[in-house]
């Protein structure tokens, strides 16, 4: 037979000691792998490299004196999406206005005016 009068106390020690919500742990745990990924990006993205920035002169000698060497070159710019993103290559076409990188995915075109750094 069931004992309807249970108090408030022996709830609470259910829970406090029994009670195990397997479920909620699984959730949480889902949650909290979500939150340190968004909290590693917005770390990436906190950090302020704009000091680091060259400007159009700068990018286009730069692109140049890599071209001139044929040497293996990453380039910092910003994508279509107007985030960050960096590729490795070689740089095959200079025009004034873009450049064409060869990269191990094929060729990509850059508007000068996207690359942020030029390594």
């Amino acid at each position: 037979m069931l004992n309807h009068h249970i108090d408030d106390n022996t709830v609470q020690n259910f829970f406090d000691y029994y009670y195990h919500d397997r479920g909620m742990l699984k959730w949480q745990g889902f949650m909290l792998s979500d939150h340190v990924s968004a909290l590693r990006k917005e770390h990436k993205e906190a950090f302020d490299d704009s000091f680091m920035y060259m400007d159009f002169q700068s990018v286009h000698e730069e692109l140049e004196h890599k071209g001139e060497g044929h040497a293996k070159t990453e380039i910092t710019y910003v994508n279509d999406d107007g985030n960050k993103s960096v590729i490795n290559g070689l740089v095959m076409n200079l025009q004034p206005s873009q450049v064409t990188i060869m990269t191990e995915d094929g060729e990509m075109v850059l508007s000068i005016q996207q690359i942020l750094i030029v390594q």
